[in-house]
């Protein structure tokens, strides 16, 4: 098993938390990034846990999340008349 990652993967921010742990002891642990909410398991493979490893193409820095789009509400269910 992985030790505590340093950094997420995907954005590069420090600090991921663990957010679940298997329950069998040391099997695995689930990391969540708090900045990015990208989250992996530490029996994942190195492309998916290595910032260095990770697939370039899904990689974005804090600060591109200010110009993510907003995910539009769901409209309300039109009921037949």
């Amino acid at each position: 098993m992985s030790l505590h990652p340093e950094r997420c993967p995907r954005c590069e921010s420090g600090g991921p938390e663990a957010l679940s742990h298997s329950p069998v002891k040391g099997a695995w642990t689930v990391f969540h990034c708090k900045t990015c909410f990208f989250t992996w398991r530490s029996t994942e493979p190195d492309f998916i846990t290595d910032p260095q490893k990770y697939n370039p193409n899904f990689k974005f820095s804090p600060a591109d999340m200010a110009d993510f789009g907003v995910m539009p509400a769901v409209p309300e269910l039109k009921t037949k008349g």
